[in-house]
């Protein structure tokens, strides 16, 4: 296993939307006389890549190599996410826009969320910026070992620009792996692996789909049909993940017995299945690999990361 978790050589491009998350810690020790509201005491104020970026963010303490390609906007809070990057040394390629940068403000009370400030429009990508940015993209498709799309449903990622980067990754046998939002999934038609949540799956069937073995199994080999993807990893909270194929199913429990919050799990396990594919560990154990990194970052608060070290440490406590 140790071998198998150095990820030095493994290149991965990620495309997706571009976030800052802002995290004001605090203390409540009384109701605001204004209104009923609780007054936090700020203490402590942190930056940290969100969306995609922290995708690459993860991808980059793990050891990988990353190119990130994304949105930000002419202001403070995109100027803040290119030095975080060249502060990480996350390699990237921004298209500047008049949108602003995606910002989410989270105020925590303790070890309890208050309230999310969200700055942000839906980018609408004019013909020719989109032109270029997926001209960009493509030109360098063959230098890396997986494609990951990081749709958070902001817009940047178009039917069009989807479709066209999973054709071309296809010409280069680079395998595509989706991080999805929303309802349309014509855009990830033929991607290797989408990682939904229940409720994400749930909106692709169009009803409400139990947490049950039996249930995630039947919706997700219908979805693999309907859009010919080779497979399904779906992330089911407490009940840990899924991997289904048009063959195999595969359950496996989850691995952490503490939750601090859920924020960003999505995007570590996005990030350690594209470094284990990259070093060509079959799925099913990449899965697992991806499930215990989870567990790792949801005892963290906010959006995290982890090292190689945290990742040996807990999958030697579970041989």
């Amino acid at each position: 296993m140790k071998n198998n978790l150095n990820f030095t050589s493994c290149k991965i491009l990620i495309v997706g939307d571009i976030m800052l998350d802002k995290y004001y810690f605090g203390k409540v020790e009384r109701i605001s006389p204004e209104a009923p509201v609780p007054i936090v005491n700020i203490k402590k104020e942190e930056t940290r890549l969100g969306g995609a970026s922290n995708v690459a963010h993860n991808i980059n303490t793990l050891g990988g190599q990353v190119m990130l390609y994304g949105v930000i906007g002419h202001d403070f809070f995109g100027k803040e996410i290119e030095r975080m990057s060249r502060l990480k040394n996350i390699k990237n390629s921004f298209t500047k826009s008049n949108y602003p940068t995606i910002t989410k403000a989270r105020i925590i009370g303790g070890k309890q969320q208050i309230v999310r400030l969200d700055f942000e429009e839906k980018i609408l990508l004019s013909e020719e910026e989109e032109k270029k940015l997926t001209q960009n993209i493509i030109v360098s498709l063959n230098q890396y070992n997986v494609l990951i799309v990081s749709d958070y449903g902001k817009g940047l990622i178009s039917e069009k620009l989807c479709q066209t980067l999973i054709s071309q990754a296809q010409i280069y046998h680079l395998p595509v792996i989706i991080d999805p939002k929303g309802k349309n999934w014509n855009k990830y038609t033929g991607a290797n692996i989408i990682t939904p949540n229940v409720k994400e799956l749930s909106d692709i069937v169009g009803c409400t789909l139990e947490n049950e073995d039996q249930i995630i199994e039947s919706a997700a080999q219908k979805v693999i049909q309907q859009y010919q993807l080779s497979s399904l990893l779906i992330t089911r909270s407490e009940k840990g993940m899924s991997l289904v194929t048009p063959q195999t199913c595969t359950h496996i429990p989850t691995h952490s017995e503490e939750v601090f919050d859920v924020s960003g799990a999505g995007d570590t396990v996005v990030a350690t299945l594209s470094l284990c594919m990259a070093n060509g560990i079959p799925i099913p154990e990449a899965m697992h690999i991806a499930n215990t990194a989870a567990g790792i970052v949801v005892k963290k608060i906010g959006t995290a990361t982890l090292t190689p070290e945290e990742l040996q440490k807990e999958l030697e406590k579970r041989k």
